[in-house]
């Protein structure tokens, strides 16, 4: 077992549950918290805050300013794309963080990067994404997190 602190496994089933139920709120808080935690195993990276902040303020508060400001233009809410091209750069490093953990511990990188630029393959290489980050907290504390959902669909939990 490593001296580094290690993350919490979730289970993809779980994360999907939760933020279904929540509205997305515990999709928000997950976001956050393994930023926390790759950032602390690993001594370097961006916090849960440097990567969700600018997401959010920057899909927020155009919206709200061209809703409540009636001098603000129309057009103005179009910076809120800023918000969204910042969450596919935090994506691009967090996959090529879960990456490179499984490439230091010897284990083939299981995330496509380019997946995440395509439609419908985004959404695979993130469910992806969580469920091998679990994978790899739970390898590295010697237990077995069982996730019915990733390991009966194959092309969410097979690393070939």
């Amino acid at each position: 077992m490593s001296s580094q602190p290690l993350g919490q496994p979730r289970p993809l089933w779980r994360v999907i549950l939760l933020s279904v139920v929540t509205l997305m709120l515990y999709y928000g808080w997950y976001k956050w918290i393994i930023q926390e935690e790759l950032r602390r195993y690993n001594g370097y990276g961006w916090s849960g805050t440097r990567s969700l902040a600018p997401f959010v303020l920057g899909v927020t508060v155009p919206q709200a300013l061209r809703i409540f400001d009636p001098d603000v233009p129309g057009w103005f809410g179009w910076f809120s794309l800023l918000g969204i091209v910042w969450i596919y750069i935090v994506q691009f490093k967090l996959y090529k963080t879960v990456n490179e953990l499984y490439r230091q511990a010897g284990m083939k990188e299981p995330l496509v990067l380019w997946w995440l630029f395509i439609p419908g393959l985004n959404l695979i290489v993130g469910l992806r994404q969580i469920h091998f980050l679990s994978q790899f907290w739970a390898k590295k504390q010697g237990i077995t997190v069982n996730d019915a959902l990733a390991e009966n669909i194959p092309f969410l939990s097979v690393n070939a």
